[in-house]
């Protein structure tokens, strides 16, 4: 499985180098959701969502990440 994080806006993935692309061939691959989520909290995204993604295109799921400040 593959998890991402993408811009639900602009639909660009974020990088190994914290920026954003569209070429989802550079996009960083996280380890766990829970890795993609923490790398949300630390740097206050907002308006992103995580995808994992499958080798059945069917089992594909997206968690949207609202505000975690908490405010």
């Amino acid at each position: 499985m593959n998890i991402l994080l993408q811009n639900k806006t602009t639909f660009s993935y974020v990088t190994d180098l914290s920026t954003w692309t569209r070429q989802r061939e550079k996009a960083h691959m996280f380890e766990t959701g829970l890795d993609a989520l923490f790398f949300c909290f630390n740097r206050h995204l907002k308006n992103v969502q995580i995808l994992g993604e499958f080798a059945n295109p069917r089992m594909n799921f997206t968690v949207p990440v609202t505000d975690l400040g908490g405010g």
